[in-house]
């Protein structure tokens, strides 16, 4: 099977594919990489690359769609629910974000910058409470730890220790 694709070279050092949710292929490679070494770690990754493919065609088959007046209706409820959770929990963790907005994101359900600045999607109101506070638990947690390590994990545990049982129920 033959790929297309899109290459992104940059100052990197190893080879990288990505599948958007639109099934596009980008392929992140070193400026110096050939398109022939291009090819063979596509051919490599042929098995990876077709599962991440009917992956994100189911993905999309499974996500539902709103209308606007939910739409509405969640974005409403997001902006009174959210900033209370948000100042909750963010004095129990001893954390405090600069800003907390309210967006309307379909890949993520919350977000935190480099600057502590916290986003989450309106979609997420349509998730049961014990994960919406796990939601706003994980992006306060990104304030103390900037990345998903052991210790981020560890932190978020503190305040939610059944967080693992909570994020599979809401797969």
């Amino acid at each position: 099977m033959k790929f297309e694709y899109t290459i992104i070279r940059s100052q990197r050092k190893t080879l990288s594919l990505q599948v958007d949710k639109d099934c596009q292929i980008t392929v992140r490679a070193p400026f110096y990489t050939s398109e022939r070494e291009i090819e063979l770690f596509l051919q490599e990754k042929k098995t990876w690359l077709e599962k991440a493919i009917i992956t994100q065609r189911e993905k999309v088959k499974k996500q539902k769609t709103y209308s606007p007046e939910e739409i509405e209706i969640f974005r409403k409820k997001a902006k009174e629910i959210i900033p209370d959770k948000v100042r909750y929990f963010s004095s129990i963790m001893g954390v405090t974000p600069t800003s907390v907005r309210i967006n309307s994101a379909k890949t993520r359900y919350g977000s935190c910058s480099g600057k502590n600045s916290l986003n989450f999607s309106l979609y997420l109101m349509d998730k049961n409470e014990e994960f919406i506070d796990y939601v706003v638990i994980h992006e306060l947690a990104h304030i103390k730890h900037h990345n998903h390590s052991k210790e981020f994990y560890s932190f978020i545990e503190m305040f939610l220790p059944d967080y693992k049982n909570i994020v599979k129920r809401n797969k």
